[in-house]
C-alpha cells in the first residue's frame, strides 16, 4: 500500500502539491496566533495578557480562512484523482483500501504543509509581534516571540483537522463510487449538503443568531468596563458569518451560480454556453474556486465596515475614534489574504490536467482557439463573481448586525458599509484568475489534438 500511495503521488504530483502549498499558508496563519498565544502564557502579567488577546482575534481570522481554504482544497485533491482510484478498484485493490490510502495521502501532505508553516512562522512571528504593537508601551518593543511546542500543536493539529474535514468525505466518496461510474463522469454525484452538513449549518445559523440576540440584550445594562469589552467583540462578525456561508457551501453556491448566469442566456455567445456550462457541472472545482476569493473578500470588507460604522458612531457621539492601524490590519487580515491569494492559484494548477483534456476534446470537437481561450476566461471570471455576491451579502449584514449591536452604546448608528477595499480585492483577484488561466491555456494550445488527448 505504501508504493501505491507513493506512486499515486508521483503520477499525479499537480494535484497535490495545491494542498501541500495551501496547507503551508494555514499553518502559518494558524502559527502566527498560536506564537502569540504561547509567547502571552511565557511573558504572563498585563504584558502578556495583552499579547494573548490579540492572539484570539489571530486565531479567528486566521482559523476561519483556514477552515474554508483548505477543506475545499483537499476535497478537490481526491476527487480530481477519482479516474485513478477506480482504475485501482479495477485492479483489485478494495475500496476500504482505497479510502485508506487516500486518507494516508492527505494526512501526510497536509503534516508536511504543516511543518513547512511552521517553519515560516518561527521566521516571520518575531516580525509580526513587532508590527501588531507597534507604538504601543509597555515593553511590547522588547518582547521575543516564542514558537514552541504549543504553537506547534496549534499548527499540525490545526492543518491536519481542516484537511480532513474536506478530504475524509471525498475520500469516502470516491471508494464508493463504482469503478465503471467513476471512469464515465468526471464530475462526483451528490453535491447535495449531508445531514451532518445541513445539522451544522443550521446550528450554526441558530448559534450566530442567539449570539447577536444575547450580546444585544447584555449591551443594554452593560457598565463603562464591559461596554468597551462588548464593543470589540464587533469584529468577529465576519468571520462568523463567513464560516455559516462556506458550511452552507452546498446549497448556496450552485443555486446562486446558476440564478445569475442565467440573466445572460446562453445563446449570447458559444464561448459564454460553454464557460456557464462547464462552471454548473464542475461544483467541485467552482466551490474550490470560489471559496478562497470569498474568504478573503468577506473578512476584508467585512473588518472594515465594522470599523466604518463603529467610527461614524463615535464620531458623532464626540468620542475620539483612532480607527485600525496599518501594522494591525496586516496582522488580522494577512493570512486570510494570503490563503485567498495562494488558494485560487492552487485550484487552477491542480486543475491544469483536468482543463487541457476538455479543452483538447473542444479542439476535436472544432471550436476555434478564440472560442477556448474567451470560454476559459469566462468560466473564472464566474467563479469571481459568485464569490464577490456572497462576499457581498456578508458585508451587508454585518454592516445591519454591527449597527444594531452598537446601537444600545449610539442610539443614532446606522451601517456604514466599506465596498471598496473588498471591490479592489475582486479585481485584483478578476485580473490574477484570469492571467492564471489564460497562460497554461495559450501553452497548451501549441500542442496538438492528438498529444493533448494521448498525454492525458
Amino acid at each position: 500500500m505504501i508504493r501505491l500511495l507513493l506512486g499515486e503521488l508521483r503520477a499525479d504530483w499537480r494535484s497535490w502539491a495545491g494542498l501541500v502549498l495551501v496547507a503551508a499558508v494555514a499553518g502559518l496563519a494558524i502559527g502566527i496566533g498560536g506564537s502569540f498565544l504561547e509567547t502571552g502564557l511565557h511573558v504572563g502579567g498585563r504584558r502578556g495578557t495583552g499579547i494573548s488577546g490579540a492572539s484570539s482575534m489571530i486565531l479567528v481570522f486566521g482559523g476561519v480562512s483556514a477552515i474554508a481554504v483548505t477543506s475545499a482544497v483537499a476535497r478537490l485533491a481526491v476527487d480530481l484523482g477519482r479516474p485513478g482510484y477506480a482504475r485501482w478498484q479495477l485492479c483489485g485493490v478494495t475500496p476500504r483500501q482505497t479510502a485508506a490510502v487516500v486518507l494516508c495521502q492527505v494526512v501526510v501532505l497536509s503534516l508536511t504543509g504543516a511543518a513547512l508553516g511552521l517553519g515560516a512562522t518561527a521566521q516571520l512571528a518575531p516580525f509580526v509581534l513587532r508590527l501588531a504593537f507597534e507604538g504601543a508601551s509597555g515593553g511590547y518593543d522588547t518582547t521575543t516571540a516564542i514558537v514552541g511546542p504549543l504553537t506547534a500543536v496549534f499548527v499540525g493539529g490545526g492543518v491536519l483537522l481542516v484537511a480532513l474535514l474536506g478530504g475524509l468525505p471525498a475520500a469516502r466518496r470516491a471508494a464508493r463510487t463504482p469503478a465503471l461510474e467513476a471512469l464515465r463522469e468526471s464530475e462526483p454525484r451528490g453535491a447535495a449538503m449531508r445531514w451532518w452538513r445541513g445539522a451544522l449549518f443550521a446550528v450554526m445559523t441558530t448559534g450566530v443568531v442567539a449570539a447577536v440576540q444575547a450580546w444585544i440584550s447584555s449591551a443594554a445594562a452593560a457598565t463603562s468596563v464591559d461596554r468597551n469589552t462588548l464593543i470589540s467583540q464587533t469584529p468577529l462578525i465576519a468571520p462568523l458569518l463567513t464560516v455559516v456561508i462556506v458550511t452552507g457551501g452546498p446549497v448556496l453556491y450552485a443555486p446562486l451560480l446558476r440564478a445569475w448566469t442565467a440573466l445572460l442566456p446562453a445563446r449570447a455567445s458559444s464561448a459564454w454556453f460553454l464557460a456557464r456550462h462547464q462552471a454548473r457541472y464542475h461544483l467541485g472545482r467552482s466551490t474550490a474556486s470560489i471559496t478562497p476569493l470569498l474568504t478573503g473578500t468577506a473578512m476584508l470588507g467585512g473588518l472594515y465596515t465594522v470599523i466604518a460604522t463603529w467610527g461614524a458612531a463615535a464620531r458623532a457621539a464626540g468620542e475620539p475614534f483612532e480607527g485600525l492601524e496599518l501594522g494591525q490590519a496586516i496582522v488580522l487580515l494577512g493570512g486570510p489574504l494570503l490563503l485567498a491569494g495562494v488558494g485560487a492559484a492552487a485550484v487552477v494548477f491542480m486543475s491544469n490536467r483536468t482543463q487541457a483534456r476538455e479543452q483538447a476534446l473542444l479542439s476535436a470537437s472544432g471550436a476555434t482557439t478564440a472560442v477556448i481561450v474567451r470560454a476559459a476566461v469566462l468560466q473564472a471570471l464566474i467563479h469571481v463573481c459568485t464569490a464577490a455576491l456572497l462576499s457581498g451579502a456578508v458585508i451587508g449584514v454585518t454592516g445591519v448586525l454591527t449597527a444594531a449591536m452598537l446601537r444600545p452604546f449610539y442610539p443614532a448608528v446606522t451601517p456604514q458599509f466599506d465596498v471598496g477595499s473588498a471591490g479592489i480585492l475582486v479585481g485584483a483577484g478578476a485580473l490574477l484568475t484570469a492571467a492564471a488561466v489564460l497562460i497554461p491555456v495559450l501553452s497548451r494550445l501549441r500542442a496538438s489534438v492528438a498529444t493533448a488527448l494521448s498525454a492525458v
